[in-house]
């Protein structure tokens, strides 16, 4: 209990755990403001991107440990959940628990040989690693659906409105959870990683381990989004491994601001959402949403909400005089 108090004392003392809950607050209102089911379909994939983001974000952007794989595990938790409930009869909800667990054991196994790596390396071997998982669905095609994937999964909840207030509790949990980290000591430990890992060694720090965990952390929240969104999909196939979708969760962070939880988070509804609504201007979207990415990389390099969230703290302190 005490652990438990600690931890939200920290969190309620940070100006960007404020920003959240009121935005999080807010999307608890969404189903009462409108009942456009395509909308509430939309805010489903931008709470699943949120996880997916802010899972890579507590590795990759609070330790600069490049993961170019996160679908690894993302895809590890949907095939398992789909093996899972098609073949064992598990159930949704505990599906949940169960691959989260599976994203963090394949996050141990591929995090113990490439962390060694450093730079390019890492990023290359974490995405060749997603990518023999992706062909693999294919070689093994008797076993997986090949490109047709697996079908039939058992639907999360009764109705979009179901799986809209589900999908955001888990970004709920994760979000606290996950920022709790960041602010924690392990969360610290990585950010010295991040600036200094020869100096953090120095200092007697088990950087290895530390990243390690934050691999098996990562892995488990990814699994445990995938799994839900094979469930809301009731369908699972090679595309929750691809690179394309690990290169959008990247783009996601960066233009959130890695290393916040926060940016990533916000980010997920804000390109998810303009990215859907500009589907009106037909094929000018992709340029626009193109041409949008490209000018705040430009002129945000460290993200949209970074740039946010670090004012908050200097608007609080002048607001009590400091």
């Amino acid at each position: 209990m005490n652990i438990v108090t600690r931890i939200w004392g920290t969190l309620i003392s940070r100006p960007p755990f404020y920003v959240m809950a009121i935005f999080l607050l807010f999307m608890l209102l969404v189903p009462f403001l409108t009942d456009d089911l395509y909308l509430i379909g939309v805010l489903v994939l931008a709470n699943v991107y949120a996880i997916f983001a802010s899972s890579w974000d507590i590795l990759s952007g609070y330790s600069g440990k490049e993961n170019f794989g996160h679908t690894l595990f993302i895809g590890a938790g949907a095939y398992g959940a789909a093996y899972l409930n098609l073949y064992l009869g598990v159930p949704p909800m505990l599906n949940l628990l169960l691959c989260g667990l599976i994203g963090a054991v394949f996050g141990v196994l591929i995090g113990i040989p490439c962390l060694p790596l450093v730079g390019p390396y890492l990023a290359l071997a974490t995405m060749a690693a997603a990518s023999i998982a992706e062909r693999l669905t294919m070689i093994l095609s008797k076993y997986t659906g090949g490109e047709e994937g697996l079908y039939g999964l058992d639907p999360i909840t009764d109705g979009p409105v179901g799986d809209y207030y589900l999908s955001l509790i888990l970004v709920i949990i994760t979000t606290i959870i996950l920022m709790a980290i960041g602010y924690s000591k392990q969360g610290l430990i990585l950010r010295s990683i991040k600036e200094d890992e020869t100096a953090s060694e120095a200092a007697g720090i088990n950087t290895t381990r530390y990243k390690l965990v934050a691999f098996a952390i990562s892995a488990f929240f990814a699994g445990m989004g995938g799994a839900f969104y094979a469930h809301y999909q009731m369908y699972t196939g090679p595309s929750s491994l691809s690179i394309i979708m690990a290169v959008t969760i990247i783009i996601v962070c960066m233009i959130g601001g890695m290393g916040t939880i926060v940016g990533p988070v916000l980010a997920a509804y804000m390109l998810t959402v303009s990215n859907e609504f500009l589907r009106s201007i037909g094929d000018l979207r992709l340029l626009v949403y193109t041409g949008l990415l490209v000018v705040i990389v430009l002129f945000l390099p460290r993200g949209v909400f970074t740039v946010i969230l670090e004012r908050l703290p200097r608007f609080g302190q002048k607001s009590r005089g400091v």
